[in-house]
């Protein structure tokens, strides 16, 4: 029997000169790492550089921009170029241009950026017809004015004296000739009051509730705020102060003939205070 001789095993290839073991090959990729690292910083680096430079001519331009733009504003401003040449006022209707630029007391060669605009406003309040007013600068040179009027809500009576007065007291003078169909008021003092004062104003409210729940002319005495009286059509009306004018004097309409009758030549005195009952009797 013949026998095969086993291969013999291969011996390992004789490493090379100078050729790294496994420890040089860690040694090797840390080299490398720490090359790429250090190109990193050197590339963030340079970037944050650049971008500082070009931070910092931004910088510099806008402020060689807006001291420019200052100084272009500055001479405008000493050429005149701001001059007020032009008062727009809008929103009048009774009151005129003329009435509101009587009360401006603008400075010689105003300009624009030099006023003061809470000045005007107050200037253009002070006229007993302005309720509110605003005023805006409209560049070059426009100062715009738009006033907010009173609205006549009665006229008081004392005697021969009559005056006109808005819904919060404030007199705004003598009744004008297409005032004649606004509520008259009574017991209110006003001798010695000029336009631009002002009178309680509960006792205005008080009056306005009463003729516009009578809804035609009359005279409402309101000397008495917890009963304010309504004179009209020969009747002295008294309504006490609980409100509901309006149902209270619907009742007038059921009893107009009989209180009629009863009023006859010397008027009548009707009371409408109590809820059940009307009680009348002649003057």
């Amino acid at each position: 029997m013949s026998r095969v001789p086993a291969t013999p095993p291969a011996e390992a290839a004789p490493a090379r000169p100078g050729a790294p073991g496994a420890a040089g090959a860690r040694r090797a990729a840390a080299r490398n790492v720490r090359k790429s690292d250090q190109s990193g910083r050197r590339q963030r680096k340079a970037a944050g550089l650049r971008r500082g430079a070009v931070a910092a001519l931004v910088l510099t331009l806008c402020g060689a921009t807006g001291w420019g733009a200052w100084a272009t504003w500055d001479a405008m401003r000493e050429r005149g170029f701001f001059l007020v040449r032009q008062i727009e006022i809008t929103g009048t209707a009774r009151l005129s241009e003329a009435d509101v630029l009587a009360r401006l007391d603008l400075p010689e060669k105003a300009d624009l950026p030099g006023l003061d605009l809470n000045a005007v406003s107050d200037a253009v309040l002070s006229h007993p017809w302005v309720e509110r007013a605003t005023v805006r600068r409209v560049y070059p040179g426009t100062l715009a004015i738009r006033v907010w009027e009173r609205i006549p809500a009665a006229v008081a009576e004392a005697g021969d004296k009559r005056l006109m007065l808005d819904a919060d007291g404030v007199v705004l003078g003598p009744p004008e000739p297409d005032m004649d169909d606004l509520p008259r008021l009574a017991g209110i003092p006003i001798r010695g009051l000029s336009a631009g004062d002002r009178v309680r104003p509960e006792r205005v409210r008080a009056g306005l509730l009463v003729a516009n729940a009578y809804g035609r002319p009359s005279l409402v005495d309101v000397a008495d705020l917890h009963d304010p009286l309504l004179l009209a059509d020969g009747l002295r009306i008294r309504l006490g102060d609980r409100g509901g004018y309006d149902w209270r004097l619907k009742r007038l309409e059921r009893l107009a003939p009989a209180l009629e009758e009863l009023a006859g030549q010397h008027g009548a005195e009707v009371d409408l205070r109590y809820a059940d009952r009307v009680v009348a009797r002649p003057l």
